[in-house]
């Protein structure tokens, strides 16, 4: 059986990937810190306990796998941006250097792919205009891009000295019903609109559904050869006022939209989703999921 190490595989879009991986017939291993919520899998995960310090755990979670899918994020709750808080060095040890040891660890066990999940925030966010694609240089202007910008490069380091295969996944913001509900996107603003709450601002950002990024990185492993270093996945911008908008349609609640939101700054696009035979759920996958959220939200007490 194939055996996929995971790390993250408890967090947002590590539950996505953990269950396209199962559902595909792979064997699940995951390193979880021991009072990290191991519940809702669908199938049997085999757990190491431990985190990105702990250099025994990571020896253990990588032998004898077929590849590593790193996911893992330590940020204070709540913000991946500027989630370094005020010890960066210490954020920088448990994300960047983790991210080190699981990489020399993996090299070492003769892992032969690893995919990263990174971020569109390799890229400055004042590119007014311009279209990113996976080609376009990379300028962070966060710290939280410069660790992903940081780890990409080492990527591509351990890729030609260790004879490791290696792709980063730059998602843009990531979207969908997770377990528990109370932590999927959108969750507080659905229940503003079941409860009739005003909602006086309105924001935009570039989405795509965790299941469709689960299912790139299934196929970025499966593949023959892997031969794309980094891929870009964004699906659609969406906004306050259209998550409201479908879950008043969706709900029978009427109530005041949200004032106009500002237009996207930057596209990211993708060179290669089309020639590994990806297709992202658009809009109505978005629709699906509102759905979704409206409908457990209305079954809570």
């Amino acid at each position: 059986m194939t055996i996929i190490a995971i790390t993250g595989a408890t967090g947002y879009v590590g539950r996505f990937v953990a269950a396209e991986l199962q559902h595909r017939g792979m064997q699940v291993r995951a390193l979880s810190r021991a009072h990290s919520d191991r519940s809702g899998f669908a199938q049997p995960v085999e757990w190491v306990t431990g985190d990105l310090r702990d250099e025994n755990a990571i020896h253990q979670l990588v032998q004898n796998v077929d590849a590593v899918v790193h996911l893992a994020y330590e940020h204070v709750p709540g913000k991946y941006r500027d989630g370094e808080g005020d010890n960066l060095p210490a954020w920088l040890d448990a994300n960047l250097n983790g991210s080190l040891r699981l990489l020399q660890a993996s090299a070492q066990a003769g892992v032969k792919r690893f995919i990263f999940l990174s971020s569109r925030a390799v890229f400055s966010r004042t590119e007014a205009g311009r279209v990113l694609d996976e080609n376009h240089p990379i300028s962070p202007d966060s710290h939280y891009g410069a660790y992903k910008a940081a780890v990409e490069s080492f990527l591509q380091s351990f890729a030609h000295t260790a004879n490791m295969s290696t792709c980063s996944v730059r998602a843009t913001g990531v979207y969908g019903l997770t377990h528990p509900v109370e932590r999927s996107k959108w969750w507080e603003l659905v229940q503003a609109v079941l409860n009739d709450h005003p909602i006086n601002t309105n924001r935009g950002g570039t989405e795509v559904h965790g299941a469709d990024v689960a299912k790139a990185i299934v196929v970025l492993l499966t593949r023959p050869k892997l031969d794309i270093p980094v891929l870009h996945l964004s699906d659609l911008y969406v906004t306050t006022g259209e998550i409201v908008r479908i879950a008043q349609a969706l709900s029978g609640h009427a109530g005041e939209l949200p004032p106009p939101s500002p237009e996207p700054i930057n596209v990211m696009v993708s060179r290669y989703l089309a020639d590994l035979g990806i297709m992202l759920g658009g809009t109505p996958l978005l629709e699906k999921t509102i759905g979704e959220l409206v409908q457990a939200a209305k079954s809570q007490p």
